[in-house]
């Protein structure tokens, strides 16, 4: 599933108003998450492991991404050293599934498809406005990151989960839906237009994901007090109003401007609500897998 792109969001935004079957679509969706299963079976919910979490605070978009290649790496290596009638057994793995949450300074961040695709005038602008500029291996095209976001990077094995690369998606979108219900706000998933919106023409959260032998890296960003300038530059004029939002202008709209959408306060709301609907324990990442935070921390320090 691909992050969608900032700078085509308005023929997205326009291919949605020309088509009033989506705005009934978005009307009518619910995020299922009373009783979300994920596909998966009474049995198969009862074997999940456990997934540690951490919150690394502010991390350089370069630094973030290097860790994430190394983690994924050193996992696939240990899990496909394993004989395959061994891979299942948790015991003789030394590290375990991640909810990696952070922050990253003012970074825009292309997909695949584009790589090399951007103008050199057009990075020169955004690097001017004292941000930079990545290209990834996710899915997708351009889109921002910056204070104020919560971005969460599941690092987990599939086949532990018995999910399919559809399923871990659609459990990323119930996650942030029923994180943005917790402050009131309905959030729900636009068929065909990948992200979490709050109405027709307002997303709050992006996604964009990459799966490498079952292993997951990238994941989430939710906008809790961005600042919105930054989207601004990076949407085509004359689409006013058709835009990225954060929960903290959601909850002013809302009449409850006090209410505190700050990342420490969404952090542990976003968490619980990873667990309800990936049916799993989160718990703290160095009680899970000293050996995976270890990992984790001295990649960030480097």
């Amino acid at each position: 599933m691909a992050i969608a792109s900032i700078r085509n969001f308005g023929q997205i935004l326009s291919r949605v108003q020309s088509h009033p079957t989506t705005y009934r679509a978005f009307s009518a969706a619910t995020t299922g998450i009373s009783d979300c299963t994920l596909s998966r079976t009474a049995e198969q919910l009862s074997q999940l492991p456990t997934i540690g979490y951490v919150y690394l605070g502010e991390v350089p978009y370069r630094k973030a991404l290097e860790m994430q290649k190394q983690l994924c790496r050193r996992r696939i290596d240990e899990i496909y050293a394993l004989p395959q009638a061994d891979r299942a057994d948790l015991n003789l793995r030394q590290f375990s599934d991640a909810l990696i949450l952070l922050q990253h300074p003012p970074v825009y961040t292309n997909g695949r498809r584009n790589h090399g695709k951007l103008q050199p005038d057009e990075i020169e602008r955004l690097h001017a406005l004292d941000c930079d500029y990545v290209e990834t291996n996710r899915g997708g095209e351009i889109t921002f990151h910056g204070p104020g976001q919560l971005v969460g990077y599941p690092n987990l094995y599939l086949k532990d989960h018995f999910l399919a690369t559809k399923c871990f998606v659609k459990g990323l979108e119930y996650t942030i839906a029923e994180t943005c219900a917790h402050f009131g706000i309905e959030a729900k998933t636009i068929p065909g237009f990948p992200g979490v919106w709050t109405s027709p023409t307002q997303k709050v959260a992006a996604l964009g994901t990459h799966v490498q032998r079952y292993v997951t890296s990238h994941g989430f960003a939710l906008n809790c007090t961005t600042d919105m300038k930054w989207f601004c530059e990076i949407i085509p004029c004359g689409l006013e109003g058709k835009t990225a939002i954060s929960l903290q202008t959601l909850m002013e709209q809302h009449g409850k401007p006090n209410c505190d959408t700050s990342v420490d306060a969404v952090l542990p709301v976003l968490r619980q609500s990873f667990a309800k609907v990936f049916g799993c324990n989160v718990k703290p990442l160095e009680d899970v897998s000293p050996a995976t935070f270890k990992f984790i921390q001295e990649l960030v320090k480097l």
